[in-house]
């Protein structure tokens, strides 16, 4: 909400013309940052319009009780933007109202994997001309989450996180502005509902995908998932996977194990790569018929898996799909929680 800090003055025409500033001297973010980021809501809003003049140096500096230098670096940013120009003896003036192309986003990864660069690829291609973007790296590391974001507080006009998927983070989460952060993939239940997002819905994408493959499974007597034991994978992919199996009353088996034998009539829902090329060498190995004799499934899809071993079978989100839609909410300031689309897709490996 857009306040005055000097209610006294409300009437007199210098205080009418910038009461669309918005500065709270308790905040953690700079007040210079706080100066342009209202400057852009004003010109969003059409609060201040193409020639309109800005507020003075002096106004700026009384009203708000800002220094002199502060004002003038708001300024000069805005002018380096070209979002606002000078004239000669007469002060500054809005120079463009369409601010679209404004946008500077810190993007939060967990990590970078074939499938995250898919996601960021569609990010960036819907953000071309649009904005900025700053990519930064947490790999699961508490320290550096909390050090990454608390750093960035003040310089970005949206956050889009790939949370750790813990309470423990909520603290942190919340010093970013509630209006300029939305959560990308993970952490749906914790996050995702509280604040705009696009994630994926695990449990409930690995029931729907085995399920739409059942008649495929039949042939197996065992489903075997190899979970991965380092606190990176989703614990709801593992209940979606019970889930189906108890239901569809499979055998079955979560292990994490990486040296796993493979055996005839199974098959094998794999979440790590590696694991992958070792499963597909020992079924060459010991004769067995992928598709026929074993069966694997890989989560997440990329090219290579629709050739290697006459095509592995997927589980996959759309990774593309969940980068257009995030740069969609940044760009339109959408406040919705979506649930990325998720499918199995059936190749010679089942």
């Amino acid at each position: 909400m857009l306040f005055s800090l000097h209610e006294e003055n409300a009437c007199s025409p210098n205080r009418i013309m910038i009461d669309y500033i918005n500065i709270d001297p308790n905040s953690s973010i700079p007040k210079y940052r706080q100066l342009i980021n209202s400057f852009y809501q004003a010109i969003e809003e059409k609060v201040l319009t193409k020639g309109q003049k800005v507020p003075s140096i002096n106004e700026l500096s009384k009203t708000y009780n800002l220094s002199r230098d502060t004002v003038l670096k708001t300024l000069n940013e805005l002018q380096a933007k070209g979002v606002i120009t000078p004239k000669v003896g007469k002060g500054f003036y809005v120079n463009n109202h369409n601010i679209t192309q404004q946008h500077k986003v810190f993007l939060l990864f967990d990590n970078l994997t074939a499938y995250k660069e898919e996601l960021l690829g569609a990010f960036k291609n819907e953000f071309l001309k649009k904005g900025t973007i700053d990519i930064y790296f947490h790999y699961f590391n508490q320290k550096n989450f909390e050090t990454l974001i608390t750093e960035s507080i003040g310089n970005y006009t949206a956050y889009v996180i790939m949370p750790i998927p813990s309470k423990t983070v909520a603290p942190i989460i919340e010093l970013i502005p509630r209006d300029k952060l939305y959560i990308l993939d993970r952490g749906r239940k914790l996050y995702g509902m509280v604040y705009p997002s696009v994630c994926q819905a695990f449990r409930k994408d690995i029931y729907n995908a085995l399920t739409s493959g059942a008649d495929l499974l039949k042939k197996y007597h065992k489903l075997t998932l190899i979970f991965s034991d380092d606190g990176r994978a989703p614990t709801d992919l593992k209940r979606g996977f019970i889930e189906y199996c108890t239901e569809f009353n499979y055998a079955h088996e979560v292990t994490t194990q990486k040296d796993i034998k493979i055996k005839q009539g199974e098959a094998y829902l794999v979440l790590d790569d590696n694991i992958l090329v070792d499963l597909v060498n020992q079924a060459n190995g010991n004769g067995l018929l992928l598709g026929k004799e074993v069966g694997i499934i890989s989560y997440n899809d990329i090219a290579l898996k629709s050739i290697a071993a006459n095509g592995i079978t997927t589980i996959s989100t759309d990774f593309s799909a969940m980068g257009r839609n995030m740069a969609d909410m940044v760009i339109n300031k959408k406040r919705r929680h979506l649930e990325n689309l998720c499918r199995l897709i059936v190749r010679g490996s089942l």
